[in-house]
């Protein structure tokens, strides 16, 4: 006894699959886009410290491509002129993997983020943002918090050659 079997809609049903991987995909990466420009927006408006060059807000950045330190004596014209590309989400997207980063590009934002003054640079976005991405997203992103006092050590060796 011979048997036949075929499989209807398979082709069909792996094509819909791929179109929703591609939807999902994308909507994490506009989700990561929209975090990192509310979180940039947010630093720009409540940052509590006295910019008296514009350079630190102009420097947060989460274009992950474009983002760099910069010394304090940088001239603001510099800075105001790539606010626009700062401002602009990149996300490094390898396989699975979506990392986005949010910065400030002054060289001076460590000592101010891990200072006595009670100044926070991130931070404050970090810690305002992450129970929103902890509830929504807690199976897809994790933020990442570092260690800043060892960051600012290694800066500050550098910056005086110890």
């Amino acid at each position: 006894m011979e048997m036949s079997v075929e499989l209807q809609g398979v082709e069909e049903s792996f094509e819909n699959m791929a179109r929703l991987v591609a939807a999902e995909e994308k909507a994490v990466k506009e989700c990561l886009e929209w975090l990192l420009r509310a979180m940039i927006n947010y630093v720009k408006v409540n940052g509590p410290w006295i910019d008296r060059t514009s350079n630190l807000r102009n420097s947060i950045s989460g274009n992950i491509k474009a983002m760099q330190e910069w010394p304090a004596d940088t001239d603001p014209k510099i800075l105001k002129a790539k606010v626009r590309e700062l401002e602009d989400p990149v996300i490094d997207i390898s396989g699975d993997d979506y990392t986005a980063v949010l910065s400030a590009g002054m060289e001076y934002a460590i000592y101010l983020e891990t200072g006595e003054g009670g100044f926070w640079v991130l931070q404050g976005a970090i810690d305002a943002f992450s129970p929103y991405i902890n509830q929504f997203f807690k199976d897809f992103l994790a933020v990442e918090k570092l260690d800043l006092q060892q960051i600012a050590s290694v800066q500050y060796a550098k910056h005086y050659s110890l």
